[in-house]
């Protein structure tokens, strides 16, 4: 459910977009209002504000609204690019924390709510990742300008639907590819492959089990 609430505005806004006939201006209103009830949403449902959505609203905020103060879809263009390189920018100050840095901690938190456990990596192969990350925001953020700036704005919401999302995949498996392949082979047996040395609970062990997902 986190997830799709997360994809919301990217809904509403491709949807409207499309369902409009190409209305650049309603899109963005649907934008402005779609990132409004998420973060609001949010607080009501998780009981807290939830920080990327509370940037995201801010950048869209100020770029939905020049858009549809002035008129000119070139300010909500600029959006995905602003939100790109913000996560760059905070992963790339993340990156010399000492202990761990946040793109670590945000796998962490993750592989807890997923596993019931974390994922022991290197702190070097970590900081790669970090660093594939800050380099992935930066280039989707340079090619959003690039694509906004020289093509039409249907080519524009197109590629940002279609191309940007196939871009989005190949990178993030493989992110995912590397991280499989540094985990130490315990954790990979236990988490993908089962581990045959387990202990089989027996009747008296069941109702001790506990769902970690």
């Amino acid at each position: 459910m986190k997830t799709l609430f997360d994809y919301l505005p990217v809904v509403v806004f491709f949807g409207l977009y499309f369902v409009s006939g190409r209305d650049i201006m309603l899109a963005t209103w649907g934008l402005l209002g779609a990132t409004s009830f998420q973060v609001i949403a949010g607080r009501l449902i998780w009981k807290r504000w939830h920080r990327l959505h509370l940037v995201v609203l801010a950048i869209t905020l100020v770029f939905g609204g020049l858009t549809l103060a002035l008129n000119n879809d070139v300010f909500i263009k600029w959006r995905p690019s602003i939100i790109s390189f913000v996560l760059a920018a905070i992963l790339a100050v993340g990156h010399f924390l000492k202990h761990r840095n946040l793109l670590q901690r945000l796998c962490e938190s993750l592989m807890r709510g997923a596993f019931g456990k974390v994922v022991t990596l290197q702190a070097k192969d970590w900081r790669r990742l970090n660093l594939a990350f800050v380099l992935y925001f930066i280039f989707i953020g340079l090619l959003n300008l690039y694509i906004a700036f020289n093509f039409s704005t249907d080519f524009w919401v197109n590629f940002k639907l279609f191309g940007f999302t196939a871009i989005q995949m190949v990178f993030y498996l493989a992110a995912f590819a590397y991280f499989y392949k540094r985990m130490p082979e315990a954790d990979r047996k236990s988490l993908f492959h089962g581990d045959a040395n387990d202990k089989k609970p027996d009747d008296k062990d069941n109702d001790a089990l506990r769902d970690h997902q």
